[in-house]
Formats: C-alpha cells, sequence, structure tokens
C-alpha cells in the first residue's frame, strides 16, 4: 500500500509541476514535437528552435518563482509569462540562422542556461527563512532522482520493444527514438520540476495565518532534509575523500611555490575541478551536523581562498606568454568567483551563503556582455599578441604577412597558436589584415608564414615517449651512390643486433652491436677486428627527435643521420622510431662505404 501511496503522490506532483509551470510545459510539448518532426525528417536541422525554446523553458520557470516570491495577482503572472514568451523571441532573432555551427552562440547559451539555473534556485530564497543551500539541495535531490527514475522508466520501455520486435512483428527504429524523445522532453523535465518544494509565497503571507504558514514551512522543512544515504556519503566518503587530496595538493603547492606550479597547465583543470567539488559538497553539508561536516565548513573555505588565489594569479601570468583565450578567461573568472565565494563561507553565516548564488549569476552574464565577454576579449588578447609577434620578427608590412621561417621557436609557436586559435574561432576574417588569408591558415599555412605550426616546445629530452615514421609519400627516393653496401635493420625485437658479414674489393667486414650501458653501439669491424667506425643508436634516435621537433611524420632529410671518418662512413636512414619507458626500438637503412 505504501508503494502505491508514493505512485499516487508521484503522479499527483506530476500535475501539479503542469499547473504550476503552464508555459515551461508549452516549450517542452514544443520541443517534443519538433524532435518528433526532426526523428521523422531525419536531415533537417532545427537547432535555434531547439535552443529557443530551452531559454523560454529556464525563462519562464525562472519567472514563475519570480512572481510566487514577490507578486499574488493572476495579471502579474500572465505579465510576467508575457516577458518571458518576449525575451524567448529577443533571442530566437539575435542568434541569427547560422546557430548550427556557432561555437559562441552555443557558449554564451549555456551560459544563459547556467546563469537561469542558479536564478531559479535563488530567488525563492530571497528574504525567506529557507537558505539558498537548501534550495540547492532539493534541486540537487530532484535532478538525480529525475535521472534515476529517467533511466529505469527508458530501460523498462526499451525491454518491451524489443519484445514485441522479436515475438510478436517488426518495429521501426525510429518508434525507439520517439519514446526517447517523450522521455527526455516531457516526462524528465516535468519530473524534475515536481521535485522543486512548493515554497513559502507572497500570496500564502497574504493570505495564510501564522499557523498556516508555520505548518507549511516545516511541510517545506521536512522537504528539504538531507537523506540519510546522502549524509552518510557526504560524511564518511566524500569529505575524507577531498580531504585526503587537499592535503596532497597543499604539500604540493609549499614544494613547488617557486618553481613548478605557476608553468604547470594540468593543475589548471585539476584545481578548477578541486574548487567546484569543495563549492558543491559545501552547500549540500549545510544542514548536517556530523563532527565531518561540522569540520569541512569551518576549515575548507578557508583552504579554498590561498589555493584559488595561487592559481588564479598562475593563470594571469600565463596570459602575458600566450595571450587570453577563451578558456583561461573562464578560469581565470571562475578562480575569482571561488576566492569570493570561499571569502563568503568563512566570513558570513550559512543563511547567507545566497550572495554566491548572486556573484554566480553577475559573472555569467559578464561574461557574455560586450565589451567585456570572454569572446571580444579572447579575440582582442590574441589578435593584439599575433600582431606584437609579427611585427616584432619583421613579419607584417601594412596588411601582408611576410614569411620567416629563421625566428625563434617561442615566437614560432606564439604565432601558430594564435592564428590556429582565430581560425578555429572563425575571428581570422573579422581581422583586417588577417581576412586575406582566412582559408590557407588552415591549408596552406606554411606558405602564409613560412615554416609549419609549431604548438609546443620542440626540445626533446631523452626520457619522453615519442614515436615517428618517415614521409615516403615526400621523400620516395633514396640515392645509394658512393655507398658499397645497404643493410636492413629492425631493433624491436632485442636491444642487440645480429651479426652480418659482407665482402667489399675481396675484403671481409663484420657489422656488429654491443649493448653497455644501456646503450646500443653499431660498429664495423675489418678482418683484423680492429673498429673502424661506431654509432651509438640511442643518441642517433635523440638527435632524430629533437631536428624534427618530436613530429610523428618526419623527412628524409631528418630521418637521415651520417658518421664520418678517414676510414669508413655509414649514413643511417631510419623508416621508424619508437620510444617509450626508456626503451629506443626502431627500423633503419644502413649505408656503408670503405674508404
Amino acid at each position: 500500500m505504501k508503494v502505491i501511496q508514493n505512485i499516487q503522490n508521484k503522479f499527483q506532483g506530476f500535475i501539479q509541476a503542469c499547473k504550476r509551470y503552464p508555459l515551461s510545459v508549452v516549450f517542452l510539448v514544443a520541443i517534443a514535437g519538433l524532435n518528433a518532426y526532426m526523428i521523422q525528417q531525419e536531415a533537417d536541422d532545427y537547432t535555434r528552435y531547439l535552443y529557443s525554446f530551452f531559454i523560454g523553458i529556464f525563462l519562464s520557470a525562472t519567472a514563475q518563482h519570480v512572481y510566487e516570491r514577490f507578486f499574488e495577482k493572476t495579471m502579474q503572472r500572465i505579465l510576467l509569462m508575457v516577458g518571458a514568451i518576449i525575451l524567448t523571441v529577443l533571442y530566437f532573432y539575435t542568434i541569427g540562422s547560422s546557430v548550427d555551427y556557432d561555437l559562441e552562440t552555443t557558449i554564451k547559451t549555456g551560459i544563459i542556461f547556467f546563469a537561469l539555473t542558479f536564478a531559479f534556485m535563488w530567488i525563492p530564497t530571497i528574504n525567506s527563512k529557507v537558505t539558498f543551500n537548501k534550495s540547492f539541495l532539493a534541486t540537487f535531490k530532484s535532478f538525480f532522482t529525475t535521472v534515476l527514475f529517467s533511466v529505469v522508466l527508458y530501460a523498462g520501455i526499451g525491454f518491451i520493444l524489443l519484445a514485441v520486435d522479436q515475438l510478436l512483428f517488426s518495429l521501426d527504429y525510429k518508434v525507439n527514438l520517439h519514446c526517447l524523445n517523450l522521455v527526455a522532453s516531457l516526462f524528465a523535465p516535468i519530473f524534475f520540476l515536481s521535485g522543486t518544494p512548493l515554497y513559502l509565497s507572497k500570496q500564502d503571507e497574504s493570505t495564510q495565518s501564522l499557523e498556516e504558514q508555520a505548518d507549511k514551512q516545516e511541510q517545506i522543512e521536512q522537504e528539504l532534509m538531507v537523506p540519510k544515504v546522502l549524509e552518510l556519503l557526504l560524511s564518511y566518503i566524500v569529505i575524507p575523500l577531498t580531504a585526503i587530496f587537499t592535503i596532497i595538493l597543499l604539500v604540493y603547492l609549499l614544494q613547488n611555490i617557486t618553481g613548478e606550479f605557476w608553468t604547470n597547465n594540468l593543475l589548471e583543470p585539476m584545481l578548477v575541478s578541486y574548487a567546484i567539488t569543495v563549492i558543491i559538497v559545501y552547500f549540500l553539508v549545510s544542514t548536517i551536523n556530523t563532527k565531518s561536516a561540522i569540520f569541512f565548513r569551518k576549515i575548507f573555505p578557508k583552504v579554498l581562498v590561498p589555493i584559488v588565489l595561487f592559481q588564479t594569479v598562475s593563470s594571469v601570468l600565463r596570459i602575458q606568454e600566450t595571450g587570453l583565450t577563451l578558456g583561461r578567461y573562464y578560469v581565470i573568472l571562475f578562480g575569482v568567483f571561488a576566492f569570493i565565494a570561499g571569502i563568503i563561507f568563512s566570513v558570513l553565516p550559512v543563511r547567507k551563503n545566497g550572495w554566491v548564488a548572486v556573484v554566480l549569476i553577475v559573472f555569467s552574464l559578464i561574461s557574455i556582455l560586450p565589451p567585456v565577454d570572454a569572446f571580444t576579449v579572447s579575440r582582442v588578447s590574441q589578435t593584439n599578441l599575433l600582431k606584437e609577434t609579427l611585427v616584432k620578427n619583421n613579419m607584417l608590412e601594412g596588411n601582408k604577412i611576410i614569411p620567416n621561417a629563421s625566428i625563434p621557436d617561442e615566437d614560432k609557436i606564439k604565432i601558430s597558436q594564435t592564428i590556429d586559435y582565430l581560425a578555429s574561432m572563425n575571428y581570422s576574417k573579422e581581422i583586417e589584415w588577417l581576412a586575406p588569408y582566412n582559408q590557407r591558415l588552415n591549408y596552406q599555412f606554411e606558405e602564409v608564414v613560412g615554416f609549419e605550426p609549431v604548438y609546443d616546445e620542440s626540445s626533446f629530452s631523452p626520457n619522453q615517449s615519442y614515436y615517428a615514421t618517415i614521409d615516403w609519400k615526400g621523400s620516395p627516393l633514396l640515392s645509394i651512390e658512393d655507398y658499397d653496401k645497404m643493410i636492413v635493420f629492425s631493433q624491436y625485437d632485442s636491444p642487440t643486433l645480429s651479426a652480418i658479414d659482407f665482402e667489399v674489393e675481396n675484403s671481409t667486414y663484420d657489422i656488429i652491436s654491443k649493448n653497455e650501458d644501456n646503450t646500443t653501439n653499431l660498429s664495423l669491424i675489418n678482418e683484423q677486428n680492429d673498429t673502424l667506425i661506431t654509432i651509438d643508436l640511442q643518441e642517433t634516435i635523440d638527435q632524430v627527435a629533437a631536428s624534427a621537433q618530436t613530429k610523428n611524420v618526419i623527412t628524409l632529410e631528418e630521418a637521415t643521420v651520417t658518421t664520418e671518418n678517414e676510414e669508413a662512413k655509414m649514413n643511417i636512414v631510419f623508416t621508424s622510431i619508437d620510444i617509450y619507458d626508456n626503451k629506443y626500438n626502431s627500423e633503419f637503412y644502413l649505408f656503408i662505404d670503405i674508404k
């Protein structure tokens, strides 16, 4: 009976959500209908409409929370709905028709979704007894409950369709897609909205007695309690793991504060992930009173502040070398946000945590509104860095780029990275002196600037993993004149090579290999057992890797190494090189000339 009652409650909540968010449901029905049409048409793409409908869903749901918190008349609710519709239409015409291939529009739309989601959680807590932390928890629970129910529902439908297809009659594969569309476009979003508590509204405050308001508030508090399973998971698994990772991070920071920390690019995503984890966990444990949760609330915000401060400073310093890209803009902006959030968590009481949501919404809007948005700022930064580097190397005269291969490697890297960024973001056609080269930047880069793209340091370390093969299409001919013999070697099977003997002008010679001190030496021996010439294969392979700037496809010239003395000359042409875990493998042609 309890199970049946729970199902009835969920169904009633589903119906209640449709009444509470009618405009959002209309947009959801529109999305489901559009998806169904796209499934049938297959070729057509209506991304512009989908984005607009999604914006409409978020705007109308947020507008409903604004109405519940600040208004009580039906006409006011209608006006808020009309406002949401108008903003949706404005968005539709603002993004234009090129949205299918426009990364900027896609990212900005995602940021709008993100900001509206936090507004959706924050608005009910304004001047309310419900804190933002509890609203965040309600959304968190509703999201994962929705995922669980949706997965189970779709899996069940899938098994039913499979049974019908295998046992009764054949079904078109599109039936499965239509079912997925209904679950994802209608059931899941409405089920999620049904999990949003009906907070104490302005109308409740005006029409209900204090006793009725207290009863409803108590009911809301019951809905906002942390589930026991989640409490155990946070207190005894998530918090201890986060603490261990924090200790490792602090030890690394203290050990490398004067060196590697400021140049290690791998730390950026790691520290951003760490900051996100700390902030989310803080929101979730704000109402938990276990010892570990209390410890987390007291200590971790104070630890978060210096970590994100150092990382933000590190990211800012890297701008001088690489310019400001879209990704680094958001890393720095998030670092500033995390720093402010850490201060708020450390100084203000839990009930004031809503300010974190306000800061996040403001920063989100800043990042998409010109002229300080991420796209404008990064485009200007990368354009200026490219222009400065070209001018510095006398490669820009008026609006014409002058090819120049004899420039420092660090400048080659800057030019390659900035051009790649501007071209990938489709900004090159907007820059007056770069527009004439727009298409050629992707396919004729070397003709434009005088060298092949270089995206990282070309110096090769002996401990570095590396693999390369020769470009036979570009170098199909090998000259064998001036050489007496050619021998084919493969070093993949063992570190030493089998001895090979041959004759030149009635004299016998041997090619032998010796493995000494983890290096393989290839030696030419005469009849008197004298060593005429020796080649260190490891050193030779390192030389090829360094000269090829660690490219994976190398030219004949880059693959060739010549060693010569007064008695003999040996020329090695590597066809493949493989360095891994300090083990050297290779295949090569050895040309020998006896003097």
